[in-house]
């Protein structure tokens, strides 16, 4: 093999785990390089919401919450319940006791944290579900970043001022109650400052992915755009280096080990009719996801799991073809979801995983659920922001296109959007009752403190609200995803499996790699905490393996 040059480590893809890894092999003394597909930099990560799930950590604890290893380890067994490998005991508990420490870890390298306290686990009432385990970074000066500003990865839609991913639920709330104006109006006018400032400032998931690349630069690491990674060179179980492309051109670097930190598969078609059977261009990730590590991974042979999973989410499709990924619109009251019989199926303000999956499974046993019908009532629009929608707005653009479907009767909406009359109306009028009451007795919506904090407290239970005032609206709504979560298998350590057994020095983390999350969504952060943790425990494993002995901790 003729190599063109030599580093210690390579990471793959420039998103939120990559950074980190490359962060910590940098400070433990490897020389890196990162590269990334992309003429951009932040993949997925810069298009999130910029939270982290990661329990026990210091600054959450800081803000008041209560929380330990055994409670946390309590929670992940008890709600994973998937036990294939990715999700092992052994996976749980580095992912626990590793999390705490990379925060730190960040934390004194400049990364600069904040709470979330009143963002519930996705299943807070289950065995250690706890409130206030996400923490997201604060509001970036995109300034900082010199010559890489401009090659920061931005998504369709631009916020107008930054915000927190930990009071967003204040967002589509905003004209409902003077708290939640007073906490949005906050935000706006911190982004008012900064702007006479003079300041580029920036959130969620752009902030987090911007002060990590000059945490990154800082440390030394040596970052590449536009150079895909196209193969892995490895002899007798171990890598010795990677084939990347550059300007069209096979280029060849030894190494001793390469973390893959790349995207998954949600943007190519082929793979998805393979494995989920439906199409790609539902899907909120970057179009730049297409596979590459997954193709690459079954050249070699290297363990898969999770294949069929993604971390779906009920999401509608906007009138240009973007995707729109819907969190708390379906929470607030005044509004169901049904499929094209008119039947509710599932609880509408659980995690959008589980809603995601609810629609696919839907889909398979009654053929009609996909799209399903998110109908809203008039008091729904008039209260509440829907997408890039303010309250009592009905843009003429969106009727004309289709998009959003109006009547002044639940029957001529059903016509409308080709749902069964008769089921539609004996699905809203059981549901009313169930708002009679304040119970919804078929899927328990507005019994979670989860669905409740996308809910209105202005209400009996915050989640549910009658349908009967006209006019009546109704948007389709699809099976989409944040990305893929099935990949490699990698183990404790981060090392990715063939038959089994570790290849030396290769590592995977994030979507590329099966989640230690199995089929759920733990919590706020349930994607961006693995993908950074194990980034962390990959380059330190690295560390302690090839240049130290290696230390190993139990629970």
């Amino acid at each position: 093999m003729e190599w063109q040059e030599k580093w210690d480590v390579v990471v793959v893809g420039s998103g939120a785990g990559g950074l980190v890894a490359a962060i910590t092999a940098a400070y433990n003394g490897q020389k890196v390089l990162l590269v990334e597909k992309s003429d951009v930099f932040g993949g997925s990560s810069a298009l999130s919401g910029g939270g982290l799930w990661i329990p026990n950590n210091h600054v959450s604890k800081k803000a008041g919450l209560q929380d330990s290893e055994e409670e946390a380890l309590t929670y992940m067994e008890d709600v994973i319940e998937d036990k294939g490998p990715a999700s092992t005991h052994e996976r749980k508990v580095a992912y626990i006791k590793n999390g705490s420490k990379m925060v730190s870890f960040l934390e004194n390298l400049g990364m600069q944290w904040i709470a979330a306290p009143l963002y519930p686990d996705y299943y807070p009432e289950r065995p250690g579900g706890k409130i206030g385990r996400s923490i997201e970074g604060d509001v970036f000066d995109l300034r900082e970043l010199g010559e890489y500003e401009s090659l920061l990865r931005k998504g369709l839609m631009e916020m107008p001022f930054p915000l927190y991913s930990g009071r967003v639920y204040s967002v589509p709330r905003t004209f409902t109650s003077m708290k939640d104006f007073t906490n949005v109006s906050g935000m706006l006018f911190s982004g008012i400052k900064y702007k006479l400032q003079g300041k580029h400032a920036t959130s969620i998931g752009q902030g987090l992915v911007s002060r990590l690349i000059k945490m990154a630069l800082l440390q030394g690491v040596t970052i590449r755009l536009s150079a895909p990674l196209k193969d892995l060179i490895i002899e007798n179980d171990e890598i010795i280096g990677v084939e990347i492309e550059q300007d069209d051109v096979p280029h060849f670097i030894e190494t001793k080990a390469v973390i893959l930190a790349g995207g998954g598969f949600e943007r190519n078609e082929e793979l998805r009719r393979k494995y989920h059977n439906i199409g790609s261009e539902w899907s909120s990730a970057s179009i730049g996801n297409q596979g590459d590590m997954l193709l690459i991974a079954q050249k070699h042979n290297l363990d898969t799991a999770l294949l069929d999973e993604a971390w779906w989410g009920p999401t509608a499709i906007n009138d240009d073809g973007s995707p729109s990924f819907l969190v708390y619109e379906r929470s607030l009251p005044h509004t169901i979801i049904v499929d094209q019989e008119g039947n509710r199926y599932f609880n509408e303000a659980e995690s959008y995983v589980d809603a995601g999956r609810a629609m696919l499974d839907q889909q398979e046993k009654a053929k009609k659920a996909i799209p399903s019908w998110m109908i809203m009532e008039s008091r729904h629009r008039n209260r509440y922001l829907f997408g890039s929608m303010m309250p009592r707005m009905v843009p003429k653009k969106l009727l004309n296109s289709g998009w959003l479907k109006r009547a002044d009767s639940i029957e001529d909406l059903a016509k409308i959007c080709g749902i069964d009359v008769e089921g539609l109306r004996k699905t809203i009028d059981r549901f009313n009752t169930f708002v009679d009451n304040g119970k919804d007795e078929d899927y328990k919506r507005g019994d979670s403190a989860y669905d409740n904090y996308y809910g209105d407290p202005a209400y009996t239970n915050p989640n549910l609200g009658h349908i009967n005032k006209p006019p009546f609206y109704a948007v389709k709504v699809y099976p989409g995803d944040l990305g893929t979560k099935g990949g490699i298998v990698a183990d404790e350590h981060g090392q990715a499996l063939r038959d089994g057994k570790p290849i030396t020095g290769l590592y995977a983390t994030g979507n590329c790699s099966a989640s230690v999350m199995g089929k759920v969504y733990p919590g706020p952060g349930s994607t961006l905490g693995p993908t950074t943790v194990f980034g962390y425990i990959s380059a330190n494993h690295i560390k302690s393996t090839m240049f130290e002995e290696a230390e190993v901790e139990t629970i």
